[in-house]
């Protein structure tokens, strides 16, 4: 304060907006989404466990998909390694489009849940599965969330000023 009681304002040194996240450099919305992003990942292999033998016999009886044994486990890998790819470049490299295709497939994926509830109304799903699906679904869609936040917008370098993005 100054000497007649009013406060002064010091000029504070301008920093890059990336300098305000912390020791390892991400912001907390970003740290959250990876958690809440790979524990829907392991849950949904919790998932591929549960079904693998009921969806393998499946494959097995139809006469068309019989000697196709590689889909499931290929389809696994390729599920994985898409995950864990979005994963790396939301959480770990701030990929604004990588951040647009994890928001979309969780769209989906709710739209998806939805399409399935009608299924369940039929009674040809187990209740475990539909729980799993409706955790799986919560956990996408909460991480999700965490890439709007103000400090994940900066992350992605959305909303800077120019002259911002150039420090």
């Amino acid at each position: 304060m100054s000497e007649h009681g009013k406060k002064t304002i010091t000029s504070v040194e301008r920093k890059a907006p990336l300098a305000y996240f912390g020791a390892n450099g991400r912001p907390p919305s970003i740290v959250r989404f990876e958690r809440l992003y790979l524990a829907s990942f392991a849950a949904s292999l919790i998932g591929w466990a549960f079904s693998w033998q009921q969806t393998a016999d499946r494959l097995a009886i139809d006469p068309k998909t019989a000697s196709y044994t590689w889909l499931l486990p290929a389809a696994l890998l390729l599920s994985c390694a898409i995950t864990l790819t979005l994963w790396y470049l939301v959480a770990r490299r701030a990929s604004l489009a990588a951040k647009w295709v994890v928001t979309i497939l969780t769209g989906l994926a709710a739209v998806r849940f939805a399409i399935n509830l009608l299924v369940v109304a039929r009674g040809k799903v187990p209740v475990l599965a539909l729980l799993l699906s409706a955790a799986i679904l919560v956990l996408g869609v909460a991480a999700v969330v965490h890439l709007f936040r103000p400090d994940a917008r900066l992350w992605f370098g959305e909303g800077l000023e120019p002259e911002e993005e150039e420090a």
